[in-house]
């Protein structure tokens, strides 16, 4: 039979259904949330780097400006959510890969109790940021 080692169009009922899946979102920000981690890497070391050679006085300065304005203050609380996103799904994966909760809905479940405790973890830690 030709083609028997492609799957068929029947094993996905229809697009929609794919996207619908808890494991297909989380592949898509593992991605994206990795991609923004590499993005923001760069630009630290580059920020840094830049102001670290241009003397002392410099670096204080861009420090002050990223240490105490609200956008800064915004996307450190982001940067913590995308770490603990692609965190705690990381260790899925590997949970995974050396055949730990290897059954779909086991991978289920272990996705929403890892999100739950990245959301507890960064709540929490937004109100220590916010001093209550």
């Amino acid at each position: 039979m030709p083609n028997s080692h492609v799957m068929s169009a029947d094993a996905f009922r229809t697009r929609s259904q794919m996207w619908d899946a808890t494991g297909m979102w989380a592949w898509v920000l593992h991605r994206i949330t990795g991609l923004g981690l590499v993005f923001y890497i760069i630009l630290h070391t580059i920020l840094m780097a830049g102001s670290l050679l241009s003397g002392k006085e410099d670096f204080d300065s861009t420090l002050s400006i990223l240490m105490g304005h609200p956008v800064f203050e915004f996307l450190d609380i982001l940067l913590l959510g995308t770490v603990l996103y692609h965190g705690l799904n990381g260790i899925r994966i590997l949970l995974f890969d050396i055949g730990i909760g290897v059954r779909v809905r086991t991978q289920k479940d272990l996705f929403w109790i890892f999100m739950g405790v990245g959301a507890i973890l960064w709540f929490w830690s937004i109100l220590l940021k916010l001093g209550w």
